[in-house]
C-alpha cells in the first residue's frame, strides 16, 4: 500500500497553550474536536482537514502508554525531524499575520522554477521549524526586504546547468 499524503504529525509542547495558540494565531489553523484521550491535547486543522495534533510536555502516564514513548520535560526543538512543511496561500496575507505576532521568518524565492515556489520558514514555540511553500506565487523581493526577515535567498538558474544564489541579510 503506497502512500498518498500526510495525515498529521504530533508535537509535544513544552507550554500546551501557546503552541496552541502559535498555530492558530500565526498559521491561522482552526481547533478540531478531538476525543477525550486522557491527557491534554489539541488538533488542529487546516481547509477541514485535520493535520496537527498536539499534547502537552508536562508529565502524563497516560499520554506515554497512548504514545508508546516518554516525553520527559526539557526536551528542546525537533529532534529527527528537519522541519514540517505546509501548503500556503496569499503569501502578503500570511507575511502580515506573522509580523502582526512578531514571529521572526526567513524566505526564498525560486521564480524560475515551474512553477515558481516562494517559501517563509519560522520557528514555533517548540523550536519546530515551519515551512510554508506558496506554489505558482511570485514575490516582489523589494518589498519584502527588511520588513521581518532576517535573512532571504533568492535562486536563479543560471547559464549551463548552474544555480545561482543571491542572499540577502
Amino acid at each position: 500500500m503506497p502512500i498518498t499524503e500526510l495525515n498529521h504529525f504530533l508535537l509535544v509542547a513544552k507550554d500546551l497553550e501557546r503552541t496552541k495558540s502559535f498555530y492558530q494565531k500565526v498559521l491561522g489553523l482552526e481547533i478540531a474536536e478531538r476525543p477525550d484521550f486522557g491527557f491534554p491535547g489539541y488538533w488542529l486543522k487546516a481547509g477541514g482537514d485535520i493535520c496537527v495534533h498536539l499534547a502537552s510536555q508536562e508529565p502524563n502516564e497516560i499520554r506515554d502508554q497512548f504514545l508508546l514513548k516518554k516525553h520527559p520535560r526539557g526536551t528542546a526543538g525537533s529532534g529527527s525531524v528537519d522541519h514540517i512543511a505546509f501548503l500556503a496561500k496569499n503569501a502578503e496575507e500570511v507575511r502580515s499575520r506573522i509580523q502582526k505576532n512578531k514571529v521572526e521568518m526567513h524566505f526564498r524565492s525560486f521564480p524560475d522554477a515551474k512553477p515558481p515556489l516562494f517559501q517563509i520558514f519560522l520557528k514555533d514555540p517548540d523550536d519546530v521549524t515551519i515551512e510554508l511553500n506558496f506554489l505558482g506565487e511570485k514575490i516582489d523581493e523589494a518589498d519584502w526586504k527588511g520588513k521581518g526577515s532576517a535573512s532571504a535567498m533568492t535562486l536563479k538558474t543560471g547559464k549551463g546547468s548552474k544555480t545561482e544564489i543571491a542572499r540577502q541579510n
